[in-house]
């Protein structure tokens, strides 16, 4: 092949895998916005733990300063612009978190391409990842890593100035949109440096210094803040104990293969037996979804370690770059996967994603190709190979297995089986419906709704615009849909959090000098746990605030009304029989 035609042909590849990338985005989009499944405005509950926050600043306060930062600062941050930028509501934070996700999944499509050489491999990854349908809060697990896995292979292809720099301010913006972000990417980082056989130690050394003293320079304003905001010691051991009491909240549960939570479905006990694996697989999804994704990290660093090339003969450095994904890959399934895991397996799949795909290549080659094995393990070839494959097959049955059944079930119903035009139109529809559940005032009561969403329209209706609320239980969404600031710092105080003297003494202060006419506390045993483990704020709140109604919402929500004894009430909401407040 002469050099013009391979450079056509290179030329006609990158065109081809632009494209495709450009189509995964455009189908994960509308697949993803089409059908939100968010029954407050179209976000989810847990989505308003970042919204309020973020909408706290659009009120003046500041992370760090004015409210407790959990260790998200720029997540925060960018809530709030895009509610700047692009128009107040849910609609807005719906479609940028959907286009976040959708440029993920065509990143990881690039990726996964990139590592195995193949479109069709690389779109088997991308729907791997798609599949798993990642929170749309949780776009920064997506994007994060699709950004840092391409300029990790840029620093073992090229290590240098510009791929230092470009690792480093990935791994500052990785740090401030989540604390552990920038310590995973910077973990990869220094796998990637010593792993690199090519480099002497001395420039390995090198290169880490530079590139944590660069991160470091990067961060230094952020950190400068902390410190003179109540110091970077306090600010640490605070975001520490959050995260530790939030894992100790919900410990990982090791689920059983075969432990069907809903029965062995009657589907399954009537396919023949050669297909009854799939059903299987398909009936506990999620069980067999947490193997996987702890099986594939070793599984692929195994593959990579018996070859001499990754399996990728024309691919510069690919064990290396195999070995750097699969350990980010084990390194987030330890700080991801936790209970519930139905809402977590999406959280580390950019990597295993990447996993899939090379695999896919490599796990053929290592059959056809025996001058990519090892020297040293070339007379081992065969059982070896055998042995990898019988661990591969079941690892392949799971995506093989849901792929081919709720995947579909969720394209049908964004429309996308239907055609542009039906896509289109679904898309529209999902914008007026979630614009007009924005406007709160024209909410009535409805069975079909949460009752929360009555308690968001008491706060609307029923406190000054300029109030704050002070909200103990955990409710996002009523402050969130209510367009209401939290009061005291917190959006919300629940025991086992922020319980020192030091952090109830720092709540009460905010309290003292804002315009709090209202409190939320839960109801019954809630209430008295509240009570042992904040016995400051509790305090506060009898001397301050009267006791003026208490309702179960949606059968499990039990909300204690507290109004300030020197607030005038002006009338009743009808609909909760609570006073109304000038």
């Amino acid at each position: 092949m002469t050099e013009s035609a391979l450079r056509r042909l290179v030329s006609g590849r990158r065109l081809a895998v632009g494209a495709t990338a450009a189509a995964v985005l455009v189908i994960t989009w509308f697949l993803r916005f089409n059908d939100p499944n968010g029954s407050f405005a179209g976000l989810t509950d847990d989505h308003f733990f970042y919204v309020v926050r973020g909408w706290q600043i659009l009120y003046g306060d500041l992370p760090v300063r004015d409210f407790i930062d959990h260790g998200a600062p720029l997540h925060f941050w960018v809530a709030a612009a895009v509610q700047v930028l692009f128009g107040r509501g849910t609609l807005s934070e719906l479609a940028f978190t959907t286009t976040m996700l959708a440029a993920g999944a065509a990143l990881t499509f690039w990726i996964a391409a990139r590592a195995s050489g193949s479109i069709a491999a690389g779109l088997f990854g991308a729907a791997v990842h798609v599949s798993l349908f990642p929170r749309f809060y949780n776009y920064p697990k997506v994007v994060v890593y699709a950004a840092a896995i391409p300029l990790l292979w840029w620093m073992a292809d090229a290590p240098g100035r510009w791929p230092r720099f470009w690792l480093a301010l990935a791994t500052a913006l990785a740090f401030l949109f989540r604390y552990d972000h920038g310590l995973y990417v910077a973990a990869a980082v220094a796998v990637c440096l010593v792993l690199h056989g090519a480099m002497p130690w001395k420039e390995r050394l090198r290169h880490g210094v530079l590139y944590g003293a660069l991160t470091v320079a990067l961060l230094a304003p952020y950190l400068a803040f902390v410190q003179f905001q109540g110091g970077l010691a306090t600010h640490a051991a605070q975001a520490v104990s959050w995260a530790a009491r939030d894992r100790e909240r919900a410990p990982m549960e090791w689920p059983g293969l075969f432990d069907y939570p809903d029965g062995v479905s009657s589907e399954t006990q009537q396919v023949p037996a050669v297909l009854r694996p799939i059903w299987v697989v398909r009936d506990n999804a999620t069980a067999w979804w947490y193997y996987l994704e702890l099986t594939l990290p070793l599984l692929a660093l195994g593959v990579a370690a018996v070859s001499r090339d990754g399996f990728r003969p024309g691919w510069p450095h690919a064990r290396l770059k195999i070995a750097v994904v699969a350990l980010l890959a084990a390194v987030l399934n330890v700080g991801f996967l936790r209970t519930p895991l139905d809402a977590r397996l999406a959280d580390p799949s950019v990597p295993h994603a990447v996993l899939l795909a090379w695999l896919v290549v490599a796990m053929p080659a290592m059959v056809r190709a025996p001058a990519s094995w090892a020297s040293a393990l070339s007379r081992w070839r065969r059982p070896l190979a055998a042995g990898l494959v019988a661990v591969a097959a079941p690892v392949a049955l799971v995506p093989a297995a849901t792929l081919t059944h709720g995947f579909s079930d969720r394209i049908d119903d964004a429309g996308l089986s239907e055609g542009p035009r039906r896509t289109l139109q679904g898309a529209a529809s999902v914008s007026r419906t979630v614009r007009a559940e924005w406007q709160i005032e024209r909410w009535k009561q409805d069975p079909a709704r949460s009752e929360l969403i009555t308690l968001a329209r008491y706060l609307n209706a029923c406190t000054p615009p300029d109030a704050r609320v002070f909200v103990q239980p955990y409710v996002p969404q009523v402050l969130g849909l209510a367009r209401r600031p939290f009061a005291g710092g917190l959006a919300d105080l629940r025991p086992g959090f922020f319980t020192t003297e030091r952090d109830q003494q720092l709540i009460l202060s905010r309290l003292r000098r804002q315009n709090v006419p209202v409190a939320l506390l839960d109801a019954d045993e809630a209430l008295d746990n509240f009570r042992e483990s904040f016995p400051l704020v509790a305090a506060f709140l009898d001397e301050q605030y009267d006791v003026a109604g208490r309702r179960l919402f949606d059968g499990r929500f039990g909300i204690t009304l507290l109004v300030k004894k020197t607030a005038r009430a002006d009338g009743r909401f009808a609909d909760l029989d609570w006073p109304c407040l000038a």
